[in-house]
């Protein structure tokens, strides 16, 4: 089931990040924490059976750019587009669409377009679902780009 992120959740939000990210790629408990209190109608959870196995974190920003990585999220004026900061599911349960189902999820938010930043490898997965690579960043590693969805 996916449903609205709560203030319950951080913690299994952030024990998803923890065991599935590299270190420099981890946000801290209090950035996830400001990013679903900042605009918790475009935070979503995964739960199977009362377990959270995993989130996107979405918000309205600024086209072309980027969000930092372990940044607090301030509400941004003149937004103009919808931004997916993170996508992570666990481990355990990918594979099985819980990813499409969230993504799914923060597409249904009528502000657009949908933006992001593909990391570690996983444009192949956005270009499935209709996102176009517009620049490589070398802020975000290897393999990083800038993508849009209109």
């Amino acid at each position: 089931m996916i449903r609205l992120a709560k203030p319950e959740d951080f913690d299994f939000i952030d024990s998803i990040a923890l065991s599935s990210y590299p270190n420099n790629y981890y946000e801290g408990s209090d950035s996830f924490r400001s990013k679903v209190i900042g605009y918790p109608e475009g935070c979503f959870v995964c739960e199977i059976e009362s377990k959270i196995v995993g989130y996107i974190i979405s918000f309205p920003y600024l086209l072309w750019e980027h969000y930092p990585i372990n940044e607090i999220y301030k509400p941004i004026e003149n937004a103009d587009c919808h931004y997916i900061h993170d996508l992570c599911v666990d481990k355990e349960y990918r594979k099985r669409g819980y990813g499409l189902q969230l993504v799914d999820s923060v597409l249904r938010i009528k502000s657009n377009p949908k933006v992001l930043m593909s990391v570690l490898d996983s444009s192949k997965f956005w270009e499935k679902i209709g996102f176009q690579s517009q620049k490589t960043v070398d802020y975000y590693g290897a393999g990083s780009c800038y993508m849009i969805r209109c």
